[in-house]
Formats: C-alpha cells, structure tokens, sequence
C-alpha cells in the first residue's frame, strides 16, 4: 500500500510517546486510509491522489495551505493532518492490544494501569471529529480548486454522473 504519512510523521502530528511500533502503525495508517479517506475522496479521487502524490499540484492538498473564497481567506490543514487524525482515533484503541497465540492481550507493568475503555472511545470519537471539521474546509479548498483535481468528483462541477439513489430491503429474520 503507498501509505500518504509515515509512522514518524504520525508521531510527530499527535502525542503518542516516544516508543513507535512501526508495524502496528503502518497497518493503522493503510485501515485509516483504506476506509476512512477514501470513503470521503470518492475511490476516483483517492486513488488519483495516490498515483500523484508527489506532483507539485497535490503538496497544498496533503500538506495544508491558505486560500481564498468570496474574498475570505481560509487555511486548510492539509490530507496529512486529516488522516492522523483518522490514524489516531483507531491507535487509542488498540495501542495497548496485543494478539498472542494465547488470544488477546493488554500490556500492563508495575507502575501502569490500563485507561477505561470508555475514555479511550471518547479520545477515538474526539479525533473523529475533529478530522471531520478538518474535512469541512479541505472539502471547501477542493470545490474551490476543482480546475486543479479533475478527478475530484464530489464537487459541483462535476460532469460524473451521481450513483442513483439506494434502496434498502428489510426482512424479518425468524
């Protein structure tokens, strides 16, 4: 998977300490990335931005910028900023969990006692939020921008056709 952050650039957006468990956190950025952004780029548009990545068009987009609309300007964090937000909501919650042959388990040492789940839900959903406030204005520069991302599809200018409206089929289970 071409990851957008690395592990160190996680780690330096969010307070996470200092011990890094890059195999732990790789996977973490490739679900957050894999569900969470491209479910809000449009699979069109995500992976039009990872194929161009390192184009010069698409750094404000992933690194944050200042922009202009009806005379206002706005700043926009970036897509970086946005998924360690998505990575962290998904990190409180299995930072501590470790899968062993003997099935789950939670580290634990002398000195430590494990935070309430509950609190750790609360920090998830905190993140969440805040990543989807971010998505507001990144939304705003992408539909202001829409000459610079073609593939953007969400915007609306977009000449794609929009999915028909779904239909949902309940049935009793007895």
């Amino acid at each position: 998977m071409n990851n957008l952050i690395t592990p160190a650039e996680f780690q330096s957006a969010k307070d996470i300490g200092h011990k890094l468990d890059e195999k732990k956190i790789n996977s973490l950025i490739e679900m957050a990335q894999s569900t969470d952004l491209k479910e809000l780029l449009s699979a069109r548009f995500y992976f039009d931005l990872l194929d161009n990545q390192n184009e010069e068009n698409y750094q404000d987009l992933l690194s944050g910028c200042t922009f202009q609309f009806l005379g206002v300007n706005y700043y926009q964090d970036g897509l970086k900023a946005l998924l360690c937000d998505y990575v962290m909501a998904k990190y409180v919650l299995q930072v501590n969990t470790n899968f062993t042959p003997f099935g789950v388990t939670i580290k634990t040492s002398e000195n430590s006692e494990p935070v309430d789940r509950n609190t750790l839900k609360d920090i998830a959903v905190q993140n969440t939020q805040l990543a989807g406030s971010r998505f507001e204005i990144i939304k705003l520069y992408l539909d202001t921008n829409w000459d610079k991302f073609p593939n953007w599809i969400n915007n609306i200018y977009s000449s794609e056709v929009q999915p028909t409206e779904r239909t949902y089929r309940l049935r009793k289970i007895s």
